[in-house]
C-alpha cells in the first residue's frame, strides 16, 4: 500500500501536488492507494480557541480526495488519545498497525507524534526501521510563497474569492442544506433556495456570483443575516438565485456552491421596493461577472 497523511484542508494545489504523487506511485507499483486524514484539524483539540476554521467540511475533502482517483480513505479521530502518542507510538498505531505499508509520501511541513514532534528526517528514519519507504514532496510555489491553507483563509476572509481560487485550483465552494422560507424572494421576483451553511469558515457578507451544484448552475447568491427583512436572524443563511433553470431541491437536501466573485457588501434596505431594485442590479453584476470570469460553467 502507498499512502499520504494529512488534513488536506481546501485540498489546495499544494495538496493536489503531495495526492498526485501518492496516486503516481502506487500506479507505479501497482499497489493499493490511500489517503490518512483526520476528523478534524488537531488545535481543534489540543486548542479550540486557536483552531482555525476549516475551509472545506469533512465531507467536502474526502469528496475532493475520490475525485482525484482515491478508492479509498482512512479518517483518524484526532482526540486527545492520539494527540499524547510518541512519534514512533503514533507511526506504529496510526500508520503500520493496521496498514502493510510500502510506502508513504508526506508534504514537507508535515508533522506528527505529541506535541509535532516528529518531522520527515525523523519518519525517514522510523521507515527504514520499520519497513516503509519515505518521500517529501516540496511545496508548490505561487507569487513566490508555499501555498498553505492559512494563506487561502486569510484571502477568503478578505472575500478576494479569485485570488483564492488560484490558490485552491477552483473556486472555493460551501455546501448547505436546504431550509424552507417565506417565499418573500419569490413575491420579489426573485426566488431562491435558502441554504444553511455547513463550512466552519465564511466569506464577508454580501452577495456573490456563483455556480451551483456539479452542473454548475450561474447563479447570485446573498450570504448573511438579510437585516431589511429579518431583524432577529443570528446564523447566516445562503440565499441562491440561479439565472436559468433552477436545480429540483426539497427542504433538507444539500447543494454546493462555488463562490466565483464578490459583488457587494451586504446592507439593510428602507423597502422591499428598493431592495428588489438593488437585486436587479446584482442579477446584472453576477451575469457580468460569471461571463468575465469564463466561470459560468464551472463548479
Amino acid at each position: 500500500m502507498v499512502a499520504t497523511i494529512g488534513v488536506f484542508d481546501g485540498v489546495h494545489r499544494g495538496h493536489q501536488a503531495i495526492l498526485r504523487e501518492t496516486l503516481a506511485a502506487a500506479r507505479a507499483t501497482g499497489a493499493l492507494p490511500l489517503v490518512i486524514t483526520f476528523d478534524r484539524h488537531p488545535l481543534a483539540t489540543l486548542a479550540p480557541r486557536l483552531a482555525p476554521r476549516s475551509l472545506m467540511t469533512l465531507d467536502q475533502r474526502l469528496a475532493g480526495m475520490a475525485a482525484l482517483g482515491f478508492p479509498a480513505a482512512c479518517v483518524l479521530r484526532f482526540d486527545r488519545r492520539l494527540a499524547a502518542l510518541p512519534a514512533e507510538a503514533f507511526v506504529r498505531r496510526a500508520l503500520t498497525g493496521r496498514l502493510h505499508l510500502a510506502h508513504l509520501i508526506v508534504g514537507y511541513d508535515f508533522h506528527f507524534g505529541r506535541g509535532g514532534r516528529g518531522d520527515a528526517v525523523l519518519l525517514a528514519k522510523l521507515g527504514s526501521r520499520l519497513g516503509f519507504g519515505v518521500a517529501v514532496v516540496p511545496p508548490v510555489l505561487a507569487a513566490g510563497e508555499p501555498i498553505s491553507s492559512t494563506r487561502i483563509r486569510r484571502l477568503v476572509a478578505l472575500g478576494a474569492m479569485p485570488a483564492a481560487a488560484r490558490l485552491l485550483g477552483r473556486p472555493l465552494a460551501l455546501t448547505g442544506l436546504h431550509r424552507p422560507g417565506r417565499r418573500l424572494a419569490r413575491r420579489l421576483g426573485f426566488p431562491t433556495i435558502n441554504l444553511q451553511p455547513e463550512n466552519e469558515l465564511l466569506p464577508p457578507f454580501g452577495v456573490y456570483a456563483v455556480a451551483v451544484g456539479d452542473a454548475a448552475r450561474p447563479a447570485v447568491a446573498n450570504l448573511g443575516v438579510r437585516p431589511t427583512v429579518d431583524r432577529r436572524r443570528r446564523l447566516p443563511l445562503l440565499e441562491v438565485h440561479t439565472l436559468g433553470t433552477p436545480p429540483a431541491s426539497r427542504p433538507g437536501r444539500r447543494h454546493q456552491v462555488a463562490l466565483i466573485r464578490f459583488l457587494r457588501p451586504e446592507r439593510k434596505f428602507q423597502s422591499l421596493s428598493a431592495l428588489a431594485r438593488q437585486i436587479t442590479r446584482d442579477v446584472a453584476a453576477a451575469r457580468r461577472a460569471l461571463h468575465l470570469t469564463g466561470s459560468a460553467g464551472r463548479g
